[in-house]
């Protein structure tokens, strides 16, 4: 290992001896090769066997660049069970110790599916009301998981839950887990942190064995995974933590940033900051700063451009009447720019904001992927509600029929729906029909006929109003009479999901996508279509994605949209008033700009046509830090604004596509 080749900083923290040591790593400073040097350096440099270090990585991919890393720097293959994620390296250890929680060692990890499953068995067996889906109490369980709330701390569940009864369902999962021999990804850490919590023999063991443990983003770690990693801490603290206390953005998923912030004072740790970045221009790095410099709870750090090879390059501000000139302004620019060699990015605030922009790159024939999640039209709520727009538009789509039939929650079991397709099949009849004819000949129990009855006379009128109304209405008219939004804004004030809050979001964006649209039969197709052209996805694809699925990424051009008080920082960050969750957004507006190189692109809207409703808005506070900056000597922002739209698009009319003059059309039609 040649550590000449680490700049100044990095060399400090790779040659660290013995101790604690925080390295705050900007983004785009080189935070793996500094792990992965410090690895190797432990091993020949300090002569320590490397089964006795302990490095954890936040996903299997790191996980493997390190190991790879490793092994080409040592020219050798280690084999250690101590380099993986915090579930894959304690897994080990439990099955080691699995006897001290009553499991065998070949216990079962069930996946997500599998433990919704065995819930579910679980409240039919508790007698449990099912009006709240076994994922709310799936979600719940493995939060108090996170927290180290054990089955039987009744004080404690009760005092952290307002869930009815959530300690009777949390036992009773937990003593089938055990019958089966299985964990689930909560139990991984709890498990482990109660067997090292009350054997002192195998706490110690443990401590005088590891020598040294490395951290990979120390900033995401949570409550339980910190205390852990203490746990086994030997008496020299050798504990070297590796991450970015201004890329802290999952507190939504427990991770606490109080562990990097804290760090220093808990173990009297020196601090190395790596502050020489390789990614990205100054302007881009300058920006950067001006926004996460009004956060007060940060470490602090400034970064400087150490990559020549970078082009100097002015952000590029847009200003946009609508999300549709917001969305095609996008497609247009990036249709100048694509080519092999360009890496291409659009990362959103939210999922929402994705469908507008999805129809303009297919419009424009450019190729580009959902990142993290998935496209628009196949999220689990848009094909709830297009299940019911299809079964309206025919009685006799079946699957659409058993899609929603007990979505929201009407107490079809799966006798009831037997009964339904049975009578189907003997009758030659479609499956809805069956329902209608059972209903009506009182076939069905009594409290069934009535719950049903709604359903049936939603799908009636609902297909009596196409052609009579406009799709728009249809699609609010079936999201709120269906029970469906009810249903989700009840599940977000029992837990305050961000999940249900963004799949509001989803069902409104639905909406508008609905009122572009004459007839259903078009709509359909449209969807189809949209889905059907992502299967064709080409390697240098354009890349969509939320913020924080962004984190770790980096691109020759970044777009980034939708930057306006209610989107970003988000309606939810404002309403809860508080400096901890605008502190948040702001982190997620740092990793967002600070994942581009050269060419960064923000842009807003001063208008959205959401659910039926034209809604103005102001930009976000986030452009305001960003142009407090002095442009006599930066000049770091480079402004357009709507009205010089046109002058930005191509407008040699012989060289466009079908899809680019309607485009454009639309633009000129929208812009008187």
């Amino acid at each position: 290992m040649d550590l000449n080749t680490l700049n100044k900083e990095q060399k400090i923290a790779v040659e660290h001896k013995n101790g604690p040591l925080l390295v705050l790593s900007g983004a785009g400073t080189g935070k793996t090769r500094v792990l992965t040097s410090r690895f190797v350096y432990i091993v020949k440099n300090l002569n320590v066997d490397f089964n006795k270090i302990i490095a954890v990585t936040f996903t299997n991919k790191a996980a493997n660049e390190i190991k790879t890393r490793v092994n080409f720097e040592l020219k050798s293959s280690i084999e250690t069970p101590w380099v993986g994620t915090f579930h894959s390296i304690f897994a080990k250890f439990l099955r080691k110790h699995s006897g001290l929680v009553n499991l065998k060692s070949n216990f079962t990890i069930l996946d997500v599916e599998d433990q919704k499953k065995l819930l579910k068995q679980v409240l039919e067996y508790c007698k449990i009301d099912k009006d709240m889906s076994e994922v709310i109490y799936h979600n719940e369980i493995q939060n108090l998981k996170d927290n180290k709330i054990l089955f039987n701390e009744n004080k404690k569940i009760s005092k952290f839950s307002s869930i009815e009864r959530i300690d009777d369902i949390y036992s009773y999962y937990q003593q089938r887990l055990i019958e089966i021999n299985a964990v689930d990804f909560g139990d991984i850490l709890l498990h482990s942190y109660f067997i090292l919590s009350n054997n002192q023999d195998i706490r110690k063991s443990y401590q005088n064995y590891i020598e040294h443990i490395l951290i990979d983003e120390f900033q995401d770690t949570n409550l339980i995974q910190y205390d852990l990693i203490k746990l086994i801490l030997n008496h020299n603290k050798n504990l070297f933590c590796v991450g970015d206390d201004d890329q802290s953005i999952y507190a939504w998923r427990g991770a606490n940033i109080e562990n990097i912030i804290n760090f220093p004072t808990e173990f009297n740790s020196p601090v190395v900051r790596l502050t020489k970045n390789y990614r990205s221009n100054s302007s881009i790095l300058e920006a950067a700063a001006c926004i996460i410099s009004n956060n007060k709870n940060r470490l602090g750090k400034d970064l400087v451009s150490f990559n020549k090879k970078i082009p100097e390059k002015k952000i590029n501000l847009n200003s946009f009447y609508s999300q549709e000139e917001e969305s095609l302004w996008i497609s247009d620019d990036i249709s100048k720019k694509f080519d092999e060699n360009n890496s291409i990015g659009i990362l959103v605030r939210l999922t929402a904001q994705m469908r507008s922009i999805e129809d303009k790159l297919i419009k424009y024939a450019l190729p580009y992927e959902i990142i993290g999640g998935p496209r628009f039209f196949e999220r689990r709520e848009i094909k709830d509600i297009l299940a019911y727009l299809k079964l309206a538009n025919s009685f006799q789509d079946d699957l659409s029929f058993e899609r929603i039939i007990n979505l929201p929650k009407r107490g079809i079991g799966d006798q009831s729906l037997k009964l339904i397709i049975d009578n189907a099949r003997e009758k030659k009849v479609s499956f809805f029909e069956s329902l209608e004819s059972l209903s009506y000949e009182n076939k069905l129990p009594g409290s069934l006929i009535l719950r049903t009855k709604l359903f049936i006379d939603i799908i009636k009128k609902t297909s009596d109003l196409i052609n009579k109304t406009t799709l728009e209405d249809i699609g609010i008219f079936i999201i709120e009479e269906s029970g469906y939004l009810k249903m989700l804004e009840n599940e977000k004030n029992k837990l305050k999901q961000i999940e249900n809050e963004s799949r509001i979001d989803n069902l409104k964006e639905f909406v508008n996508a609905l009122s572009e649209f004459d007839n259903l039969d078009n709509f359909l197709e449209h969807v189809g279509l949209v889905n059907e052209n992502q299967k064709k996805i080409k390697s240098n694809s354009v890349k969509l994605m939320t913020l924080h699925a962004a984190k770790g990424l980096e691109f020759d051009h970044v777009y980034l949209p939708g930057w306006e008080e209610g989107i970003f920082p988000s309606s939810r960050a404002l309403e809860q008033n508080s400096s901890k969750s605008l502190e948040e957004e702001r982190r997620l507006a740092y990793v967002g700009i600070t994942r581009a190189k050269f060419d960064l692109n923000l842009s807003y809207a001063t208008s959205r046509y959401t659910y039926g409703m034209n809604n103005y808005s102001l930009p976000s506070r986030f452009l305001n830090e960003i142009s407090k900056v002095d442009k006599n000597t930066t000049n770091t922002i480079e402004e357009y604004t709507s009205s010089n739209l046109n002058k930005k698009i191509t407008s040699d009319n012989a060289k466009l596509s079908p899809g680019k003059k309607r485009m454009l059309e639309f633009l000129k039609k929208n812009s008187k």
